[in-house]
């Protein structure tokens, strides 16, 4: 249960999200919790770091228990007082130094966590340490190539960010089993049985040619048995709000853009056929302003 009001409030960075934020991250973030959703039934979960909260909230819905994890004391009180629930709780610590025995959890999450820390080897190991020898880790992170070298896009808060086979290359240190999936935004024609379930995954582009484009992150099953893989299917997985805020917020850009050009290319038009002594800054102070300004709303 939700607490009905919660004092510790967290201020938005632009890179810790939180439920009240729009656009982007809302389908990025949700997705990976709602997809890790179905791997944490009946689980001891540990997620990792937690943040607001509403991702240990969401798993803790179906898990046999939840810790959430976040180094900042400040997002624990807030999780504290606005996600509850009997088999949910919170830890202030960091990453690579949690104070809980080992082998404690059966599935470990994750999400966009490993780029902001320049000790990940260490992290890695801190989890390996807290996973049952069949236990599932699922970790998220930015494609630095599509993310960052591609976009010139630099963010701040990223101090390390991996490329494929830089990120294989450190779970594979403990993890020699994964299945690997890319998640990004992308706007989609969709086409679904109204019926049934679906039982085939087609991804087109208009080219007729396959349709999955390069990820902007990895979402990444690990274990150090193949068989703890076995339950994990890949399917083409869709999120979406109810609505389609993303989608929406793209058309109203689209049609200011298309009335601004528009607008731009009439006062361009009016423009040309002002005379030149009408708007020729040698003029004389700045009377050629006014007399322009009149010329063109007139």
């Amino acid at each position: 249960m939700q607490s009905e009001q919660t004092q510790h409030t967290l201020k938005f960075t632009g890179e810790r999200f939180l439920t009240e934020c729009q656009g982007e991250m809302v389908y990025e973030h949700w997705h990976r919790y709602l997809f890790a959703r179905e791997y944490a039934k009946g689980k001891r979960v540990l997620d990792i770091p937690s943040g607001e909260g509403y991702g240990s909230h969401l798993l803790a819905g179906v898990a046999d228990s939840v810790v959430g994890i976040d180094i900042a004391a400040d997002a624990v009180a807030h999780a504290n007082e606005k996600y509850r629930r009997d088999n949910l709780s919170y830890l202030a610590a960091s990453g690579t130094k949690i104070p809980l025995p080992d082998a404690s959890f059966d599935f470990i999450v994750s999400f966009e966590m490993i780029e902001h820390i320049h000790e990940q080897e260490a992290f890695l190991a801190e989890v390996n340490r807290l996973l049952k020898p069949d236990g599932v880790f699922l970790i998220s992170s930015p494609n630095r190539v599509e993310y960052t070298e591609k976009t010139g896009y630099k963010n701040e808060y990223h101090v390390k960010e991996l490329a494929h086979d830089e990120l294989r290359a450190q779970l594979n240190t403990h993890w020699p089993h994964q299945i690997w999936l890319g998640q990004r935004l992308s706007f989609l024609s969709i086409m679904w049985p109204m019926h049934s379930e679906a039982k085939l995954n087609w991804a087109m582009n208009v080219e007729g040619e396959s349709g999955y484009p390069a990820p902007m992150y990895f979402v990444v099953f690990c274990a150090k048995r193949a068989e703890a893989l076995a339950p994990i299917h890949a399917p083409l997985s869709f999120v979406a709000d109810k609505g389609n805020s993303v989608y929406d917020a793209w058309v109203k850009t689209y049609r200011d853009n298309v009335a601004l050009n528009a607008e731009n290319e009439r006062l361009r038009e009016r423009l040309a056929t002002i005379p030149t002594s009408l708007h020729d800054p040698a003029s004389s102070d700045d009377s050629w302003l006014i007399r322009l300004a009149r010329r063109i709303s007139g």
